[in-house]
């Protein structure tokens, strides 16, 4: 009988004990500013955010210290963002945050800020905002659309006004000047005018060193405007460069002593000339003599042979421009497969870097055997281009 009268008793004085102690409520993230003005709801990496929670007693107990709460992003966690500051006041707290890139979570940022669509979120992403304890999840919040400076717009369109003046110098200087193209062979020796700058054929090697260097300076300055990140170069971008700089340059040298070799071709064969002449005007004086008009004509058709390769030489050595596309496709066989072989690599592999650029904020380190494969193709070509006629 007298348990059954305890039974209520406990009951009701748990009932009262429970009234008395107030729940815990859930902690939620209400405001997220710039550190230093409380009205601007953007911020950008190098800032200082500050996150205003309403309740957090519940999530610094005795065991979580506030060095435990990191900032989410999405319902993310960002790696590392310890608060570097804290105000608390009753229930709530302002959690100073220090938005930057560390290794421990440059692979968040990335996934974060990476995709850039060229919409009304190029510059600024909407985000949530929250904290929670790190390897936890997020806390509830009402900041979903926290605006995030991707890209500083001023920084973005200056960047792009250097970028088009350096494609216009290169464009202008590609079609006047040997800067793309095979420099012209120096005809002076045989005392003729050689060919313009501006009508050499591109030159292959000279086009491809181009071509990765500007996609390097573009995916470069993209890079930096988003992650405020300057060391970006890598062991296999170097390799790169290496290679395109390296193709460019043999294929000058081979050009030169191919240039060299004809011209001395030319002034052996104009000495040949200058001697047969000299004969052939011995052999005039000393008709009619029996036999001499026969040896003459033989002369005048050596000579005839003579004049007629010392010109295909010097229009090997004056050959012009044709169009861009033929210029790095073809020899003097047509359109060569080690010249499309090269073309082609060279091309795959530029979009794949400015695609992994664009998509991950990183530059793109290629494996070693992407690389001995791009060195192939380039060895290739100069390989071929050793034989190939002076055009």
């Amino acid at each position: 009988m007298k348990k059954l009268i305890l039974i209520p008793i406990l009951l009701l004085f748990g009932l009262n004990l429970r009234a008395q102690t107030p729940a815990l409520k859930p902690d939620t993230v209400i405001d997220a500013y710039l550190d230093g003005n409380k009205k601007e709801k953007s911020a950008a990496i190098s800032d200082i955010l500050v996150v205003d929670v309403a309740h957090i007693n519940g999530l610094l107990t005795t065991q979580n210290a506030i060095k435990q709460v990191r900032l989410f992003i999405n319902s993310i966690e960002i790696e590392g963002s310890v608060p570097v500051g804290w105000y608390l006041h009753g229930d709530g707290a302002e959690l100073k945050f220090l938005l930057q890139r560390t290794a421990a979570n440059n692979k968040t940022w990335n996934m974060l800020l990476g995709y850039p669509e060229f919409d009304n979120q190029f510059f600024n992403l909407p985000l949530s905002i929250s904290i929670g304890l790190t390897g936890q999840s997020a806390q509830a919040t009402k900041i979903n659309s926290f605006q995030l400076v991707r890209i500083d717009r001023g920084w973005f369109w200056g960047c792009i006004v250097v970028l088009l003046i350096y494609l216009g110098v290169l464009l202008r200087y590609a079609k006047t000047t040997p800067m793309l193209r095979d420099t012209p062979a120096d005809l002076t020796p045989l005392g003729i005018p050689g060919l313009a700058a501006g009508n050499a054929p591109y030159s292959l090697g000279k086009v491809q060193m181009a071509f990765w260097f500007s996609i390097i300076l573009a995916s470069y300055i993209f890079i930096w405007l988003i992650t405020d990140n300057y060391e970006l170069i890598t062991s296999g971008i170097l390799v790169l460069i290496g290679i395109g700089a390296g193709t460019g340059l043999s294929a000058v040298s081979i050009n030169n002593n191919k240039a060299d070799k004809t011209i001395k071709q030319v002034q052996d064969l104009q000495a040949q000339q200058a001697e047969l002449r000299q004969a052939t005007d011995l052999l005039k004086a000393a008709l009619p003599a029996a036999g001499i008009e026969a040896k003459i004509g033989y002369n005048n058709f050596l000579d005839c042979q003579l004049t007629s390769n010392i010109n295909n030489l010097i229009d090997g050595l004056k050959t012009g421009k044709d169009n861009f596309i033929n210029d790095i496709l073809t020899d003097e066989n047509g359109v060569s497969f080690h010249r499309l072989q090269m073309v082609v690599f060279t091309t795959v592999l530029g979009f794949v870097f400015v695609y992994t650029a664009w998509a991950t904020l990183t530059m793109p380190d290629f494996s070693a055997t992407l690389l001995t494969m791009q060195g192939i193709t380039a060895g290739t070509y100069l390989g071929f281009k050793i034989p190939e006629k002076q055009s």
